[in-house]
């Protein structure tokens, strides 16, 4: 069995040919707004910004502290939202434990909103009237069509569902006629549901969840994860596992990472 490594950067590539097309001439902006420190959201801060900027977007840096109040927060994003010359806002996440994610992304113009965070996006996506899913799903499912992996009918484990990555990418999954079991951090012998499935997806956010034990021989894996430890970015899935066990997997990082950078700049194209 030959192993597919499936690394974002091919997949990155033919996306920004195709978006260096659209931005060709066109005067757009990107915010970025983070609330504390967070090393992923940094990381993953920090590459966006490098992205937009091949791409010749503009790009504006908002870090508020994270001891940061609900009140003051909503009114920076309330301002930015307001600007003019903002196109598009990306709130990363995760917030602290005090802020009110849905208090505050409702300070956003809904069409400014480059995740489908806001209420009214995600309630369209949800409803299938809007093809702006969350960038890191769509990311997911960009990756998997086009390494050719097949989903019809499938046995998939999502784990995870979060409001960012777990629940959209379930829906998107079920949409192309997969079955999907979800599981959680409460859900009873994970080892025995993972070692069933032809592909899993984990989006849960804690190192090394997945082990070898815990997957089967020639089964794909989506790394969603995105944990800093030592200094170091890992994955959910341990590497080891991936290599022994998967025929196909995506590494961290260079995974899908790398992708849903992409995605965000494709989302700012409804703003043209």
């Amino acid at each position: 069995m030959e192993q597919i490594i499936m690394a974002g950067k091919p997949v990155a590539e033919k996306i920004r040919r195709e978006l260096q097309e659209k931005f060709a001439g066109k005067d757009l902006t990107l915010a970025t707004f983070l609330i504390g420190d967070n090393p992923a959201a940094q990381v993953y801060k920090r590459s966006l910004l490098r992205t937009a900027a091949s791409l010749g977007i503009h790009t504006r840096d908002v870090v508020l502290p994270k001891e940061t109040s609900q009140e003051e927060a909503e009114k920076v994003l309330r301002e930015l939202s307001d600007d003019p010359q903002i196109s598009g806002i990306l709130p990363l996440v995760p917030f602290p434990p005090h802020i009110r994610r849905l208090d505050l992304v409702q300070q956003m113009d809904p069409e400014k909103d480059m995740d489908c965070i806001h209420p009214i996006n995600g309630g369209k996506f949800y409803l299938g009237i809007t093809p702006w899913a969350p960038c890191t799903p769509r990311a997911c499912m960009a990756i998997l069509d086009y390494y050719g992996i097949p989903l019809v009918g499938q046995n998939v484990v999502m784990v995870g569902y979060g409001e960012v990555v777990g629940r959209p990418l379930t829906l998107m999954l079920m949409g192309r006629y997969a079955t999907v079991t979800v599981c959680r951090s409460r859900t009873k012998n994970l080892p025995a549901i993972t070692r069933q499935a032809d592909v899993i997806l984990s989006a849960v956010g804690k190192p090394n969840l997945i082990t070898e034990d815990m997957i089967r021989e020639g089964a794909v894996v989506v790394d969603v994860g995105i944990n800093s430890v030592d200094g170091k970015l890992v994955g959910d899935v341990s590497e080891a596992a991936k290599i022994a066990k998967a025929s196909a997997y995506t590494p961290v990082p260079g995974g899908v990472g790398v992708v849903s950078n992409l995605m965000v700049m494709e989302t700012l194209t409804c703003r043209l």
